[in-house]
């Protein structure tokens, strides 16, 4: 069931990424799946990483990044949700504590399943 909503809401993503008239529609959809999801199973890392990149992607740093802190806590060694978190942090926080989840993400392999949250690097 939580692949289903992980593989659904990539699914929205990527298509609000191909068309961004869907943009809001399509995260806010992914976003409402993937809570779901994480009411019947709270502690799943891969559901949480997902979520933090849907929120990060919808401007709600400060909540990816405390979805993704969880996930950190959780044990998470996919390396998108480090990624995910430092691009949160970046967006809202310090950089210092942005770097250091960046870092995080070194030497991890991401999870087939997760995706990164959208970064530009020059804006920042």
């Amino acid at each position: 069931m939580i692949l289903d909503v992980i593989s659904l809401s990539r699914s929205l993503v990527d298509d609000a990424w191909s068309d961004p008239e869907k943009w809001e529609a399509n995260l806010a959809s992914a976003q409402a799946l993937l809570s779901k999801a994480l009411v019947e199973s709270p502690g799943n890392v891969l559901a949480l990483t997902c979520l933090g990149a849907v929120l990060s992607d919808q401007g709600k740093h400060k909540e990816a990044a405390s979805v993704l802190k969880r996930a950190v806590e959780l044990g998470s060694t996919d390396r998108n949700t480090f990624f995910n978190l430092g691009v949160a942090t970046m967006n809202f926080g310090s950089r210092a504590k942005a770097m250091s989840a960046f870092r995080g993400a070194e030497g991890l392999q991401a999870s087939p399943l997760s995706w990164p949250a959208y970064f530009d690097a020059q804006a920042h």
